[in-house]
């Protein structure tokens, strides 16, 4: 689907605080990442993020665990484009389930680095 990116990322100590847990900017890092990518798939044009809107950290992340990170254009607009990020995490002995959800948006730019409109 061309308004989807999905990826997947360990947790590796490097991430995480001395008690284990994902740094937030590590989780927030690979959210804007993967939404950018979405971002990027449906303006067909470079895009910088403006905005992060609202992020739940709704189940503590910790090393080791298997990171899904989905990222949905949710709106287009005039130059922005809403993205929905969610971040699933899951172990072998374990279910998926979602950890943080987010929306970020980005704006398209033209060859003179201002912004353009998304489609045109």
């Amino acid at each position: 689907m061309e308004n989807e990116v999905r990826t997947l990322e360990l947790v590796f100590p490097e991430h995480a605080n001395p008690n284990g847990a994902a740094f937030g900017g590590f989780v927030l890092g690979l959210m804007d990442k993967v939404g950018g990518y979405a971002a990027v798939r449906r303006a067909k044009k470079p895009i910088v993020t403006v905005r992060v809107g609202e992020v739940v950290f709704e189940v503590p992340i910790r090393v080791g665990d298997m990171l899904e990170i989905i990222a949905r254009v949710v709106r287009v607009g005039r130059t922005s484009l809403t993205v929905e990020v969610e971040v699933f995490k899951e172990r072998l002995d374990t279910p998926r389930i979602l950890a943080t959800r987010g929306n970020l948006t980005y704006v398209a730019l033209g060859p003179d680095g201002k912004p353009t409109p998304v489609d045109g």
